[in-house]
Formats: C-alpha cells, sequence, structure tokens
C-alpha cells in the first residue's frame, strides 16, 4: 500500500520526488533539489510505457552515493525533458527499451575514474556517467549535456541511437562509446578535453567505436583536446566496420586526432586532423578511405598505416607534419596477426603535400601501391623508399626544394 499510494501521488498536479518512487504516468516535476538515493532498483523507477517525465529544472541529487538515477527497463516511447540527474554511478541506465527520448537534460557529475588505462574490449568498463543505454533500439538524445564522469553516453548492444547538439566534454573516457551498437547517428555533439592520466590519454576518446559497431555515421563533432578525437579500436574484438566518420575536428589530441585500426571499410570524408600526435592511425586496417581531410601540423606522421591494405588517399591536403605525410609501413617481425602482414594495394590519388619534414610519401616495405595526380609544393624528399618496397605504380612527377 505504501508504494501504492507514492504512485499514485504522481498521477495529480506538481510531484515532489521520493526516493524509490515507481512512475506510472505522465508527470511534471516541482522544480527543486531533491537529495534522491537509490534504495537498489533506481532511485525513480518507470514503470510503464508512453509517457513524459518533465523535470522542469528540477535536481536528482544522489549525493556520491552511487547506484542509478532513472532506471528504464523493458519499456517503449517514454520522454525525459528539462531534468538534471547527478551523484550516481549512472544518471540513466536503459534495459532492453525502445524508443526512449532524453531532451534538454543535464547528467553530469555522476560516476568518475581516472589515473588508469582502459580496457576498451569490455563492455563494463568506465565507473559511470550520464546514460547507458543496453540492447535498446531507436533512442533518441538530443541537447544532452552529460560531463565530468568517465562516459558522457554508453552504448551496449544498441542500434539506432541518435545523439544530436550534446555537451560530453571533459569527461574521464569518452564523451560516446558505441559497443557493438549499429545504425546509429552522432551528430553534431562537442566532446572536448575527454581525457585521462594527465592528460595522455591511455585510451581516452571523444567518441569510441569498438566491439562489431556497423554502419554509423559521426558527422560534425567537435572532438578536440581528448586523448584521441575519433578512435575506432578493435585489436582483441570484433572489428567495426564500414563507418562513415565525416565533418569532424579531431585535432588537438595528444595521441591521434583519428585512429581505426583492425577495420575495413569505414570512410573519413572532410575531417580535421591537426596539431596532434598523428592526424591518422589506421594499423591494420583494410579498404580504408580518407578524402577530403585537412592534416597538418602533427608532431610525427599526418597518416601512418602499418600492415594495411587497399587504402584509398584523395584530395587531402598534408601539411607542414613533423615527420612524414603519409606513411605505409610493415615490420616484418611483427607476427602477432600472419594474415595482415602486409602493406600493399594502397592508391594515393590528387592529394596536396606541402613542406612535410622528412618526406611526403614514405613506403617501407610496401608493395603494389599507386601515386597518381598528387601535387608536391615545398617538400625536401617527395618520396621516400625503404625496405623490401616494390611492384609499385609512381606516375607523379616529382620536384624538389
Amino acid at each position: 500500500m505504501a508504494r501504492w499510494r507514492q504512485v499514485l501521488h504522481w498521477l495529480s498536479g506538481w510531484r515532489e520526488p521520493r526516493p524509490g518512487l515507481t512512475v506510472t504516468g505522465s508527470v511534471v516535476l516541482e522544480p527543486g533539489h531533491y537529495d534522491l538515493p537509490d534504495p537498489g532498483d533506481g532511485a525513480l523507477r518507470i514503470a510503464a510505457d508512453d509517457l513524459v517525465i518533465d523535470g522542469r529544472g528540477a535536481v536528482l541529487d544522489g549525493r556520491g552515493r552511487g547506484g542509478i538515477g532513472i532506471l528504464l527497463q523493458g519499456r517503449r516511447r517514454v520522454v525525459i525533458r528539462h531534468l538534471a540527474v547527478r551523484g550516481y554511478d549512472w544518471a540513466l541506465l536503459a534495459l532492453d527499451c525502445e524508443e526512449i527520448v532524453v531532451e534538454d537534460c543535464n547528467f553530469s557529475h555522476n560516476g568518475a575514474s581516472e589515473g588508469t588505462f582502459l580496457d576498451i574490449t569490455r563492455p563494463d568498463e568506465g565507473a559511470g556517467g550520464g546514460i547507458r543505454s543496453i540492447r535498446s533500439s531507436n533512442t533518441r538524445i538530443a541537447r544532452l549535456v552529460a560531463r565530468e564522469q568517465d562516459i558522457g553516453i554508453d552504448a551496449i548492444a544498441s542500434h539506432g541511437l541518435v545523439v544530436t547538439d550534446c555537451d560530453l566534454s571533459h569527461n574521464h573516457a569518452w564523451g560516446i562509446r558505441l559497443h557493438g551498437s549499429s545504425s546509429c547517428r552522432l551528430e553534431r555533439n562537442r566532446a572536448q578535453y575527454v581525457n585521462r592520466c594527465g592528460g595522455t590519454g591511455c585510451d581516452a576518446a571523444g567518441i569510441l567505436v569498438t566491439g562489431g559497431s556497423h554502419r554509423n555515421l559521426i558527422a560534425g563533432n567537435d572532438l578536440r583536446w581528448s586523448g584521441d578525437g575519433f578512435f575506432l579500436g578493435n585489436q582483441f574484438s570484433p572489428p567495426s566496420d564500414e563507418n562513415l566518420v565525416v565533418g569532424n575536428d579531431g585535432s588537438y589530441s595528444p595521441n591521434n586526432a583519428f585512429e581505426a585500426t583492425f577495420s575495413r571499410g569505414n570512410v573519413f570524408r572532410r575531417n580535421r586532423a591537426c596539431w596532434s600526435n598523428f592526424g591518422f592511425w589506421l594499423g591494420f586496417s583494410t579498404d580504408t578511405v580518407l578524402e577530403g581531410n585537412l592534416i597538418t601540423d602533427n608532431r610525427l606522421d599526418g597518416v601512418h598505416w602499418e600492415h594495411g591494405a587497399r587504402g584509398v588517399l584523395r584530395d587531402n591536403l598534408i601539411a607542414r607534419n613533423g615527420r612524414d605525410g603519409v606513411a605505409f609501413t610493415l615490420d616484418p617481425a611483427n607476427r602477432d596477426f600472419p594474415d595482415r602482414c602486409v602493406s600493399t594495394g594502397h592508391e594515393l590519388r590528387d592529394n596536396c603535400f606541402a613542406a612535410n619534414g622528412r618526406a611526403a610519401v614514405f613506403l617501407l616495405h610496401t608493395t603494389r601501391t599507386r601515386l597518381v595526380g598528387n601535387r608536391y609544393r615545398a617538400e625536401r624528399t617527395p618520396l621516400l623508399l625503404a625496405g623490401d618496397t616494390r611492384e609499385n605504380e609512381i606516375q607523379d612527377v616529382f620536384t624538389t626544394t
């Protein structure tokens, strides 16, 4: 009866939250700051479909005692807006849900860790954060602020997620993580300064895509000053393939503006990859396309691609990188992945190279690679060959300075 009276209390006008409440109908919360610990099954549990919760600026505060702020399990068509949730492990946990909408909320200052190297292959990695979606589909998140915790938005085995216009900066692990999540759209979000380990990264990133996440659109996101700007990594987990990454800025990373390893068929168009250690790091990937990107002023290489095959670099500006503009390399001693002991079949077409430190293009143990229509300006060494580099087709005309 006590729980039923609590439920009824939510159904008649302005509502003042109490710990452990179960919501079964649409509700408008009374503005205020509420100390709301999680009794074990969520501080606020949503137990019905087709409802709207309007927080009207209310703050639900777990006071750092952990647990879950809002729990949805098996729910459909729930809308949550204008609500702040802080001080829990996770502000919101959605399990096996469909068509959840979160808009204009602030889910900052939840579970956080620091100083340890992250394991990107573990779906349970991270101390907490804003939203965790597990086995859910067609969730829409707009204009969410989720900062100062490990993860802004965490999608595990969730498909059709749409995240737009969110501020996920200053987190300690990832602004957004897709793990085993496909057909998602991440557009116009800000995930700056997502870093840890004293700013060295430790596999933190503005956006992380891993664990077999395919055919996602990542467009127009600001990922500057993060451990990696964009990180697609899958060394010991299923590859993440055929993603489209367009119009993002991953610059000012202490590591890689963009990293995409152990994957196939990913496309990068019109991104900015500047002022990082490497612009693009593409080790052990195949059939990757870089088109129309700005790749300048990186400390080492603009593009470093070890043990790769059939890459296409077209219409990129690659300039003023400290070592090489593009480096295709192979380490014959690296037999960890015997099926990928190749550096072969790449094409560089219609790129502009300018003033790179050592060479515009470096080929090490690389074969059957084609250079055609590229332009070279102020390059002391347009092309540098080393090791067992052979059977390449060089159509470019070089001038040196």
